[in-house]
């Protein structure tokens, strides 16, 4: 309209300085809750896999040789090996199905199996405990292995331990 003045209310306008809708310089709240929930996940995945290497490292087999192992002919063509061993690992072992094999002087592997327990134990070994076995190879004789020859002791769970062994 001609004519006409628009007469603003200069007292609102001062007031309500420049108001907008637009935050800045904060986080929105979600954001903030998708970090802490996945700071929260990765934290425990870390923790479980810490926990998990750990617990499988530690729970392991270790036998040890005590004594000197040592030959001696059996009866009716057949060697037997005598050895004891102590588990000293945080696992029990199984030795009922186990065999050893040892180097005969033609460098060939000599099977020995069946083992029993010298003082009719079990053949089961718990953190600790120790056992006295006889190992038997048929169709050998004493004279096939030499002094020191290696031996070999092979598990059912697949544990190996190789230890040299002695003729008397």
């Amino acid at each position: 309209m001609p004519g006409s003045e628009i007469v603003l209310n200069r007292s609102y306008c001062a007031d309500n300085a420049m108001r907008t809708t637009r935050r800045t310089g904060a986080v929105p709240p979600i954001v903030t809750v998708i970090i802490i929930v996945a700071s929260v996940v990765a934290a425990a995945l870390a923790a479980y896999f810490i926990y998990a290497t750990t617990a499988r490292g530690v729970r392991q087999v270790s036998l040890t040789v005590i004594g000197q192992p040592t030959l001696y002919a059996g009866q009716q063509g057949s060697v037997e090996l005598r050895v004891t061993f102590k588990n000293d690992g945080t696992a029990d072992v199984n030795l009922t199905n186990s065999t050893v094999v040892i180097q005969d002087k033609n460098k060939e592997a000599v099977e020995f199996k069946s083992p029993t327990s010298a003082a009719g134990g079990s053949l089961k070994l718990a953190p600790g405990d120790s056992v006295a076995l006889v190992y038997t190879a048929v169709n050998a004789t004493l004279d096939e292995f030499p002094d020191g020859a290696l031996a070999t002791l092979q598990t059912a769970d697949g544990y190996q331990i190789s230890f040299a062994v002695a003729k008397p």
